[in-house]
């Protein structure tokens, strides 16, 4: 009977594992499958990827469609950041979670099998990853968990959770321990989730190659290898399967700004909460939402927009508000949602080398993101890029895979080795890392955008879901 165990290292871009960078998930990769063109979501931001992975749907599907979002229903006069357990729940509305499609956990469970789940990352990202785990008994610990009968426990055996830190190490020490040496011995569930995060706070704060970010990802690898070690000395290690994942990339932030700054210069009343002053909301991030009190100044804002040599295409949850051809509908990329912004900035990001002569630097809205820190959430190719290894069981040796694949074909996978359902899923079973001849290169396509931009897309050779890949210019 197969058994799974995931490990998540938040933000790794694919072009800096290799094997001076990473020694354990680069051999990892060298012995079992690499998906060459596995991809992010979009937009391509934490708590919009692990409901894509644990729900097998994008974020059109299940409901969660920024880090960072604005629902005037929920909480009128401020942003909801998705990070916090107590904003999660309230969009959830008195329900166990605010998403819309059943979580892996949930899958397993009406399987007769487990999840556990151990988070070095946000307490929201970790509710959103494992939402049902109180009600049907499984194991949830994060980081910042300081309530309830899991964190009591781990406490108690394990000490007290080291504080936040960049780079992030003690965190994740701690959190192996947990793993290491009482999730997968003790309770032995048929499915481990393990989310680190590392190197993503790292690449944040400071670039992408840092020293301190070098250790991150140094400290993320070993944590790899500790758990390959732990699998091998298995009696049945034959029958465990690796599967080690990103959520997304980095770019590096050049160019910071402020759009609700730049749009009061402009002389429109933006704010980040609706009020007698403000009449459109802005959730910063590297691809902002805007929200508005009512169409009036939709027009002159998405005019004064194309106008910046910052801002690249616009896109729309009903792209009816504007011209017909000014925004690509959200719902192009499975990201519209009834939650979704009214309009989405995309930022005119370049693929020329950055200060750390990796390709890609893009401008961008965090306020508590340095100039020259990563960034992510956009449509970049290095911000789309991902991270996906598979090893060990049924799984292909030495195989490097080119068929497109994003997060929501994960869980699918995962069910299809252990028999049991997706029905209701959007993403697919990834056959081709246990089947030979299910692989063939993806038929690629350009999509034109607004603006003089295009969008590199991927298909499935036999048809089927877009797979974005980079925005860029057109050439010419």
């Amino acid at each position: 009977m197969h058994r799974f165990v995931m490990l998540a290292l938040d933000g790794l871009r694919p072009d800096m594992v290799s094997p001076e960078a990473t020694p354990q998930l680069a051999a990892l990769a060298a012995e079992g499958t690499r998906f060459a063109n596995a991809r992010s979501i979009f937009p391509s931001e934490t708590r919009v990827a692990t409901p894509s992975l644990i729900t097998g749907c994008r974020p059109g599907g299940h409901g969660m469609v920024a880090n960072t979002l604005f629902d005037a229903s929920v909480a009128p006069d401020r942003l909801l950041r998705t990070k916090l357990v107590t904003d999660v729940m309230a969009m959830a509305r008195g329900d166990e979670s605010p998403l819309q499609r059943p979580s892996l956990g949930e899958r397993l469970a009406a399987g007769g099998r487990s999840l556990a789940l151990v988070s070095a990352g946000t307490a929201g990202a970790a509710r959103l990853l494992h939402p049902a785990a109180d009600r049907l008994g499984m194991f949830r610990w994060n980081v910042e968990d300081v309530e309830g009968e899991t964190a009591a426990a781990m406490r108690a055996r394990f000490g007290e959770t080291p504080p936040h830190a960049v780079p992030n190490l003690p965190r994740l020490s701690h959190a192996a321990r947990i793993l290491l040496e009482h999730v997968l011995p003790e309770l032995r569930p048929d499915v481990t989730l393990v989310w680190l995060s590392e190197p993503d706070v790292s690449f944040h704060w400071g670039g992408l190659r840092a020293p301190h970010a070098r250790e991150a990802l140094r400290a993320a690898d070993a944590i790899v290898g500790q758990v390959v070690a732990w699998r091998d000395a298995q009696p049945d290690a034959a029958e465990i399967v690796l599967v080690v994942l990103s959520d997304h990339g980095h770019v590096t932030g050049r160019g910071k700004l402020s759009l609700e700054a730049e749009l009061r210069r402009a002389g429109f009343r933006a704010g980040t909460g609706l009020s007698p002053e403000v009449d459109v909301v802005v959730a910063p991030a590297a691809a902002p939402g805007l929200w508005f009190r009512d169409p009036a100044p939709v027009r002159d804002v998405a005019g004064w927009l194309a106008m910046q040599p910052w801002c690249g295409p616009l896109l729309a949850r009903d792209p009816a508000i504007l011209p017909e051809g000014a925004a690509l509908a959200l719902s192009t990329l499975g990201s519209g949602h009834a939650r979704s912004a009214d309009l989405v900035v995309t930022f005119a990001g370049s693929e020329e080398p950055d200060e750390w002569g990796l390709p890609g630097h893009a401008p961008f809205d965090a306020p508590d993101v340095p100039e020259g820190g990563g960034m992510h959430g956009g449509l970049h190719r290095a911000e789309l890029a991902t991270v996906l290894v598979m090893q060990g069981g049924p799984i292909r040796r030495a195989a490097v895979i080119a068929a497109p694949c994003d997060l929501t074909d994960i869980a699918p996978s995962v069910l299809h080795l252990l028999g049991l359902g997706t029905d209701g899923m959007e993403g697919r079973a990834l056959r081709e890392a246990w089947e030979a001849g299910a692989d063939a290169p993806p038929a690629e396509a350009l999509l034109a955008l607004p603006r003089g931009f295009v969008l590199e897309t991927m298909r499935t050779a036999e048809g089927g879901r877009l797979y974005p890949t980079a925005m860029r210019r057109a050439a010419g």
